[in-house]
């Protein structure tokens, strides 16, 4: 089987950024947790409790893409560009992602920029960007988001590439989230899952 890793160039480029594929090194955790983190983003998305490398990495290791999803290639690593202002040397100003919470649901898009970088259209150009990666190289057909009804940026990113509004999903704690699918995709049924995947709860309590 192919793996996913060596399917994923080490950098995209966009007409103001260039995305850099997660290296798990220091600097790159850093951004990401960071992001995750600030004021902003925890009233927006909530605080999903996320503070250290290890946390991170259980969580994502939870919602990697399934074989099947990707044309059968190996899920060896997370799906994570981390954005660059200008050239490859610019300042690190977020994220954006792919991961998949249950086998049986479309894999979901997320986005998260630092503070100073908001309100200026960065996340909506590179997560078109790799929107445009996930269909057109790795073959995913089927792609949702659900940025959360408090998260009005994020919708409007969701929708500026896109999505449309288009089924619900009930989370582990019992919050109804609006669920945004491509074009032509069916999400009938309103469906429970962790946000964070079907393991998260048993790899968190080992960290």
């Amino acid at each position: 089987m192919a793996s996913l890793k060596a399917s994923l160039p080490p950098f995209l480029y966009t007409k103001r950024l260039t995305l850099e594929l997660f290296d798990y090194s220091e600097t790159h955790y850093d951004c990401l947790l960071a992001a995750m983190n600030s004021p902003t983003a925890h009233n927006s998305m909530g605080d999903y409790g996320v503070r250290t490398p290890a946390q991170f990495d259980a969580l994502n290791f939870a919602t990697r893409l399934s074989p099947s999803t990707c044309e059968g290639r190996v899920p060896d690593t997370d799906i994570y560009y981390l954005l660059r202002m200008g050239h490859k040397s610019g300042p690190l100003m977020g994220a954006v992602s792919l991961a998949q919470r249950a086998a049986s649901t479309p894999p979901d898009m997320g986005w998260c920029i630092l503070e100073p970088f908001m309100g200026q259209g960065y996340a909506a150009e590179a997560a078109e960007e790799l929107l445009r990666l996930a269909r057109e190289e790795l073959g995913v057909k089927e792609i949702v988001s659900w940025p959360g009804i408090r998260n009005q940026r994020s919708i409007r990113v969701a929708q500026k590439i896109g999505f449309v509004e288009g089924g619900s999903i009930n989370t582990s704690d019992g919050t109804l989230i609006v669920v945004y699918i491509l074009p032509g995709m069916v999400f009938d049924s309103v469906i429970n899952l962790s946000l964070w995947g079907e393991e998260k709860n048993d790899m968190l309590q080992q960290l």
